[in-house]
């Protein structure tokens, strides 16, 4: 009889916790999983959103390994990647072990820091696409009185990927130095202290104790940063529309253009299914390499 009792009060447990999480579960399937799927499905037909779509099945990813178009894309997101990903890491960690302290005007300049994470992307795209101008751009003010001045940043082929990166720089690293500040917050102090009773100076300590505590956030730092860097869009279509040429026709834009340009709905949900496999393989591997836990 008392198992009886303990069964059923642990199926009200269970039926009670299944209905809080329904809600989530929904959210997750109605605008995650369906899309993907969606997006699966459709990669396998040809449609252009006029006609009933046709089953081609793997046609549109074969088309896809000799597109040299989408080849160029693939390369210059991983340019635009790497160039951003790696200065954020290394800029957002040095700023939180300097603001993982007290000293005076700390408020202040947390507020000056975070002022890019506060602005819309669109805003600051629009607002970087002014400071980069040949003619009455900020920059054309800073450089012209050494001789530099004039430099069209988002018309040079050579230029204008860095310009891109410079303005994903500035505006992505407020929202990692938190990350990482939060990080750094939660170590024990008394791990520092008897490391320091120990003898151990700065660098021992940042090496040994800092960087395998921080390890799980910096996991996460990594993995969040690739996959927002591999869906860049909004200062690319604002500020070079892919162009010059194609030096920042990065991947999400091939697929805005596949799908809204030239109504390849399939070739463009191929596209984007390649990049989803490939964020996938990037998070195993660094799952791999950071993910153990540093205090197992």
């Amino acid at each position: 009889m008392h198992v009886l009792q303990r069964q059923l009060r642990l199926d009200h447990k269970s039926r009670t916790g299944l209905l809080f999480a329904a809600p989530a579960v929904a959210f997750f399937g109605v605008l995650y999983v369906f899309p993907v799927a969606f997006a699966g499905f459709i990669s396998l037909q040809d449609w252009n959103l006029l006609n009933p779509p046709r089953w081609v099945g793997l046609a549109n990813y074969e088309k896809l390994l000799a597109d040299t178009q989408f080849a160029n894309s693939a390369l210059v997101t991983m340019q635009y990647t790497v160039g951003t990903v790696v200065p954020i890491w290394v800029i957002s960690l040095g700023l939180a072990l300097m603001m993982n302290r007290s000293f005076r005007g700390w408020n202040g300049y947390m507020t000056l820091f975070l002022v890019p994470a506060v602005v819309s992307l669109t805003v600051w795209s629009i607002v970087w696409s002014m400071i980069y101008h040949p003619s009455f751009g900020l920059l054309q003010a800073i450089l012209s009185p050494i001789g530099l001045g004039g430099i069209r940043w988002l018309d040079d082929p050579q230029l204008a990927m860095p310009a891109l990166i410079i303005l994903s720089i500035v505006k992505g690293t407020p929202v990692y130095m938190l990350i990482f500040l939060a990080g750094l917050r939660g170590i024990p102090p008394d791990y520092y202290d008897a490391a320091s009773l120990d003898g151990a100076g700065s660098v021992a300590r940042f090496r040994h104790i800092t960087m395998p505590l921080l390890k799980p956030v910096t996991l996460y730092v990594m993995v969040y940063s690739i996959v927002i860097a591999f869906q860049v869009i909004t200062p690319a279509f604002i500020l070079t529309g892919g162009g010059p040429g194609s030096a920042t026709r990065v991947i999400p834009l091939f697929v805005y253009d596949q799908a809204f340009k030239f109504l390849r709905m399939g070739y463009a949900a191929a596209a984007s299914l390649e990049v989803l496999a490939a964020l996938l393989l990037i998070t195993l591997v660094l799952f791999r390499l950071f993910g153990r836990d540093p205090r197992a």
